[in-house]
């Protein structure tokens, strides 16, 4: 893991504060509208603001607006399958092309947070929730309006202002860069086993009929970015210490039974303060990515706290040791890869 400092800048304080805006904002104004049965879309949108950390302001645009566009394009999909009410052989086929997708994407991008946790987050969730045909405008409008509060919101501070056509030149000059630099075989193996261990986990918890199946595919989510790495099972220990911390933290906040006001502050909260850790230490914002992520899927639904955090304890479970087998089998892949490469260049 990186080393980590414990030093808060002006600027990063500036950047929590608006990341928290960005999703506390919306979801404020949804509870005072009586819209709350929206806000888990416009939610779910506003995680778009997380994406571009350390990044000067006008590339953080060009990287939002990319994860703001994907999110919204994995929210719109979801929407569609619930209202469609799709069966659950197309839904994992959806989970793993959205690992991919959204893998390959962040890859080429080089954003940050890695990996596809929030938008497994968005699918599953989504999906799982029951639609009318009446419904897709409206829930899709509501993940627009907060990817775009979020961009905005970076859009406005100094330097942010970008044209279209300096924006699409942006986006289309990293991507080619990154496409460039990036080792396609190695990249091949890494996002196959993720996308395999991620709906493994999903089809495990299914068939476990532990309820809420879409924790144990996150947890798998929240650690395969250790796999590339040389330190892969250190990393992948610190990054599951933060995801099963994250889950206590969330048993303490949601043990009072929070009321809709007080969960979108919470949320609003959470989000700021993984802001602040993003980019310093992962396993340290897992600890409040996860009640972000636990607050986010209640959005609305008013369902019981216990069995919620229940269920995600045991499928976090599940879904460490799955991605655990994953990180070593895929390392063990990468380094007989790498064994060849290594000799011929000798």
């Amino acid at each position: 893991m990186r080393s980590f400092s414990f030093s808060v800048k002006t600027q990063d304080v500036r950047a929590a504060c608006r990341v928290g805006a960005s999703v506390g904002l919306p979801l404020l104004a949804m509870y005072a509208t009586n819209h709350l049965h929206f806000a888990v879309y416009a939610a779910f949108g506003a995680l778009t603001s997380l994406y571009g950390h350390s990044e000067t302001v006008r590339r953080r645009v060009e990287t939002q607006a990319v994860a703001g566009a994907a999110l919204l394009a994995t929210l719109a999909a979801a929407v569609l399958y619930s209202a469609a009410q799709g069966p659950e052989w197309l839904l994992s086929l959806m989970l793993a092309a959205v690992v991919v997708g959204a893998g390959t994407l962040g890859t080429v991008m080089a954003w940050v947070p890695r990996g596809e946790i929030f938008f497994i987050l968005v699918l599953l969730v989504i999906a799982g929730i029951p639609l009318t045909p009446d419904d897709i405008l409206p829930t899709i409008a509501a993940g627009a309006g907060g990817a775009g509060f979020s961009i905005l919101l970076t859009m406005l501070e100094p330097n942010g202002a970008v044209g279209p056509r300096s924006l699409v030149h942006g986006v289309r000059t990293r991507t080619q860069s990154g496409s460039a630099s990036l080792d396609w075989a190695r990249h091949a193996i890494v996002i196959t086993i993720a996308a395999l261990a991620v709906t493994g986990a999903w089809v495990l918890a299914l068939v476990l009929d532990i309820g809420h199946p879409f924790w144990a595919p996150i947890a798998v989510a929240a650690l395969l970015p250790a796999l590339t790495p040389t330190d892969a099972l250190r990393r992948a220990v610190h990054l599951l210490g933060g995801t099963l911390g994250g889950v206590c933290i969330a048993a303490v906040v949601f043990a009072p039974q929070p009321g809709p006001l007080a969960l979108v502050v919470i949320i609003a909260l959470c989000q700021a303060v993984a802001e602040l850790f993003m980019a310093r230490n992962y396993a340290l914002a897992l600890l409040f990515i996860t009640p972000l992520a636990i607050g986010m899927s209640n959005l609305g639904r008013n369902l019981p706290w216990s069995p919620l955090l229940i269920e995600r304890f045991v499928e976090a479970g599940i879904g460490a040791a799955i991605a655990l087998l994953a990180i070593m089998i895929g390392s063990a892949i990468l380094a007989t890869v790498a064994a060849p490469r290594v000799d011929r260049e000798a």
